[in-house]
């Protein structure tokens, strides 16, 4: 098993969000408004004690291939189990290879960390629960 941690830089691509987090006592630096709207949320969700954006990554399998993932955030509750967090827009989980390889994502996450990767989409955020 090989973890990895992920350094976001600055790009023509993509931008890059800054985060300023009291819950952290830190910044956290995300690649899309859409992750930026989810800190709010983890944020101010009572029972969200911390959360890390581009947590310690690791490697899955999807067509004979050893692909890397990095989570979007990893959350910690006061009572409940750590999860990684992925959030994508609603618009782009319906593509078959999307879920595909993202099944494959959970399967890794779960035997390898053992904490459970979860999907939430711009349409879910009032529906994140610890």
């Amino acid at each position: 098993m090989v973890m990895i941690r992920r350094k976001l830089k600055h790009s023509r691509v993509k931008n890059l969000y800054k985060f300023a987090s009291q819950k952290n006592k830190g910044t956290c630096l995300v690649e899309s408004s859409l992750e930026f709207d989810a800190c709010f949320h983890f944020e101010y969700f009572r029972e969200i004690k911390t959360f890390e954006a581009q947590p310690l990554g690791f490697e899955y399998e999807f067509d004979g291939r050893v692909c890397r993932y990095t989570p979007d955030f990893l959350i910690s509750h006061y009572d409940k189990p750590q999860k990684f967090i992925e959030i994508k827009p609603y618009s782009k989980i319906a593509n078959p290879e999307f879920r595909a390889r993202f099944a494959q994502k959970q399967l890794a996450a779960k035997a390898q960390t053992g904490i459970e990767l979860i999907l939430v989409t711009d349409k879910q955020f009032v529906f994140i629960q610890p």
